[in-house]
Protein backbone atom coordinates (compact mmCIF):
# COMPACT_ATOMS: atom_id res chain seq x y z
CA UNK A 1 0.00 0.00 0.00
CA UNK A 2 2.81 2.40 0.84
CA UNK A 3 4.46 1.70 -2.50
CA UNK A 4 1.25 2.76 -4.25
CA UNK A 5 1.08 6.01 -2.27
CA UNK A 6 4.72 6.76 -3.07
CA UNK A 7 4.05 6.26 -6.79
CA UNK A 8 0.98 8.50 -6.66
CA UNK A 9 3.03 11.20 -4.92
CA UNK A 10 5.76 10.93 -7.54
CA UNK A 11 3.23 11.19 -10.36
CA UNK A 12 1.66 14.25 -8.72
CA UNK A 13 5.06 15.97 -8.40
CA UNK A 14 5.87 15.13 -12.04
CA UNK A 15 2.51 16.50 -13.20
CA UNK A 16 3.07 19.72 -11.23
CA UNK A 17 6.53 20.09 -12.77
CA UNK A 18 5.11 19.50 -16.26
CA UNK A 19 2.43 22.15 -15.73
CA UNK A 20 4.86 24.68 -14.25
CA UNK A 21 7.44 24.31 -17.05
CA UNK A 22 4.78 24.38 -19.75
CA UNK A 23 3.15 27.53 -18.33
CA UNK A 24 6.48 29.31 -18.13
CA UNK A 25 7.53 28.37 -21.67
CA UNK A 26 4.14 29.37 -23.06
CA UNK A 27 4.52 32.81 -21.49
CA UNK A 28 7.61 33.55 -23.64
CA UNK A 29 7.38 35.32 -26.96
CA UNK A 30 8.44 33.69 -30.22
CA UNK A 31 11.64 35.72 -30.17
CA UNK A 32 12.53 34.66 -26.60
CA UNK A 33 11.94 31.02 -27.48
CA UNK A 34 14.02 31.40 -30.63
CA UNK A 35 16.85 32.98 -28.59
CA UNK A 36 16.84 29.83 -26.42
CA UNK A 37 16.93 27.63 -29.51
CA UNK A 38 13.38 26.30 -29.38
CA UNK A 39 9.98 26.86 -30.94
CA UNK A 40 6.39 26.55 -29.73
CA UNK A 41 6.35 22.99 -31.04
CA UNK A 42 9.11 22.04 -28.57
CA UNK A 43 7.20 23.11 -25.46
CA UNK A 44 5.41 19.80 -24.87
CA UNK A 45 8.57 17.74 -25.37
CA UNK A 46 10.66 19.94 -23.06
CA UNK A 47 7.92 19.94 -20.40
CA UNK A 48 7.74 16.14 -20.51
CA UNK A 49 11.53 15.88 -20.25
CA UNK A 50 11.54 18.17 -17.21
CA UNK A 51 8.81 16.09 -15.56
CA UNK A 52 10.73 12.87 -16.20
CA UNK A 53 13.70 14.28 -14.27
CA UNK A 54 11.71 14.45 -11.02
CA UNK A 55 13.09 11.75 -8.73
CA UNK A 56 11.32 9.88 -5.94
CA UNK A 57 11.75 11.50 -2.55
CA UNK A 58 14.21 9.75 -0.27
CA UNK A 59 12.69 7.67 2.49
CA UNK A 60 12.20 9.39 5.80
CA UNK A 61 15.05 8.87 8.19
CA UNK A 62 14.52 7.38 11.59
CA UNK A 63 15.82 9.05 14.73
CA UNK A 64 18.71 6.58 14.72
CA UNK A 65 19.69 7.42 11.12
CA UNK A 66 19.86 11.15 11.86
CA UNK A 67 22.51 10.77 14.55
CA UNK A 68 26.12 11.32 13.57
CA UNK A 69 28.02 8.08 12.94
CA UNK A 70 30.16 8.40 16.08
CA UNK A 71 27.11 8.76 18.31
CA UNK A 72 25.45 5.75 16.68
CA UNK A 73 28.53 3.66 17.44
CA UNK A 74 28.99 4.94 20.98
CA UNK A 75 25.39 4.63 22.08
CA UNK A 76 24.39 1.56 20.07
CA UNK A 77 22.41 -0.83 22.22
CA UNK A 78 23.61 -4.38 22.11
CA UNK A 79 20.75 -6.85 22.22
Amino acid sequence: MMKLLERIGLMARRWATYQRVRAELESYTERELNDMGMSRGDITRISLEAASLVKPQPKAQTEEDRRPALLRQRYATDL
